[in-house]
């Protein structure tokens, strides 16, 4: 099922808020993110723009704060993930 542009996607809410409040989960996701996105069944075009650090894609689909955290667990600076975030408003 192709998503909407700018719908909100709940299992990647999920997935973010989790990765928030479970450290050994985040450890997990940081190790091999592969079986923890099947086990929050995240669509194939969502678990490429994970890979991909795609923020262009993400942002429509989550809250700006677990975005900005999830972002901050994956190891980007604030000033890179705030630039990709404002380049995605300004081509989006």
């Amino acid at each position: 099922m192709e998503m909407a542009e700018n719908m909100t996607d709940y299992r990647l809410s999920k997935l973010f808020y989790d990765l928030q409040q479970q450290p050994a989960l985040a450890a997990d996701y940081r190790a091999n993110p592969e079986p923890v996105m099947e086990r929050y069944r995240i669509d194939e075009t969502l678990r490429q723009a994970l890979r991909d650090d795609d923020v262009a894609t993400l942002a429509p689909r989550v809250n700006a704060y677990l975005l900005r955290y999830y972002f901050g667990i994956r190891g980007m600076a604030d000033d890179a993930f705030i630039t990709k975030i404002r380049a995605s408003a300004t081509h989006g």
